[in-house]
């Protein structure tokens, strides 16, 4: 009896079950130590506020800040909401959060995106200090530093997370995108809009 042929055999069919155990991890867990890409594809949906969409909501933004940042810089008075503001809206512009097409994030991105909010943050902190603010500006700055430290938590959530499927995942960066959104709303909208007048 030739035992050679039944070790050819065992040894292909080894080779091509670990192989598909790694395609099924790489694909069901793509963020898992033995997925070969250690990458997702993130499909965002079109959501709107209030009739618009995230972009819409951050270019009308962006136009009234741009004019209220040229103000501030023709003036002797100076605004540290203002002028910090303009360090803490590229957070809100990443490319991910603002199309519609798909995108891939990977571990690399959510660790730029995470240092990226802890740097936002840490000029929210800036202002504690250095702006005049009233007690409810106040207030609305402690909220909005909360909500950053709050993002920073989940991103370090997703990014640590090591057996989410890719069904958990399109949910979680879904919920990450609702979570940017409401950040950018709860800055600009009470934080920014209160401390401007």
């Amino acid at each position: 009896m030739n035992i050679e042929p039944k070790r050819k055999v065992w040894g292909k069919g080894s080779v091509v079950i670990i192989v598909l155990i790694i395609t099924f991890i790489t694909w069901y867990y793509p963020l898992s130590f033995f997925s070969l890409y250690q990458s997702v594809t993130y499909h965002p949906d079109s959501n709107t506020h209030n009739g618009k969409t995230y972009e819409e909501e951050i270019g009308e933004f962006k136009a009234a800040y741009e004019e209220d940042l040229k103000k501030d810089l023709e003036t002797d008075n100076y605004n540290p909401t203002v002028n910090r503001t303009q360090f803490i809206l590229p957070i809100f512009e990443q490319e991910w959060l603002i199309g519609t097409d798909s995108k891939t994030i990977d571990k690399d991105k959510l660790d730029r995106m995470l240092f990226d909010v802890q740097q936002a943050r840490n000029t929210l902190l800036h202002l504690v200090t250095e702006g005049d603010y009233s007690r409810e500006e106040r207030g609305y700055l402690v909220d909005s530093i909360n909500n950053f430290l709050n993002l920073e938590d989940y991103i370090r959530f997703i990014r640590n997370g090591k057996y989410f499927s890719r069904s958990d995942l399109q949910r979680m960066l879904s919920n990450l995108q609702g979570y940017f959104w409401a950040s950018f709303n709860i800055y600009t909208t009470v934080f920014y809009d209160e401390s401007h007048k």
